[in-house]
């Protein structure tokens, strides 16, 4: 009987851990007011580290929102939605969103825009063409 309540006690504490994770890995249903876009950045950056890529996208996304008039802060998200894509391994969908990078660079010489998501989007786009051509 004594075992019995020991292995019940344990369930019951594997099953609190394993809803405690889940718990967390859920992306937030609203995104708070208020959030400065260093905020957005820092939240984001946060649940990619954990590999909660579906609230780092939502953050993201809204970011891109919500500063529609930050170019800079604009190329940043995308690039980091394109940096996503990259690393679920969603080759050819991470190549289109990085083209599309390049693409608003040319467009008008990157004025404005911070040199650093272009030249991370170059390096893995041939990344990218040598794993779907190898």
């Amino acid at each position: 009987m004594k075992n019995r309540v020991i292995m019940l006690s344990r369930s019951a504490l594997v099953l609190a851990v394993v809803l405690t994770v889940t718990a967390c890995y859920t992306p937030p249903d609203e995104i708070p007011d208020g959030l400065s876009q260093m905020e957005f950045f820092q939240r984001a950056q946060t649940a990619a580290d954990q590999g909660r890529w579906e609230t780092a996208l939502l953050y993201y996304n809204e970011l891109i929102e919500r500063f529609p008039d930050d170019r800079a802060a604009q190329i940043e998200a995308r690039y980091e939605i394109a940096f996503i894509s990259y690393k679920q391994g969603e080759y050819e969908e991470a190549q289109v969103l990085f083209e599309n990078i390049i693409a608003e660079y040319d467009a008008d010489q990157g004025r404005g825009l911070p040199e650093w998501p272009r030249v991370l989007s170059l390096r893995l786009l041939t990344t990218i063409d040598e794993r779907l051509h190898s």
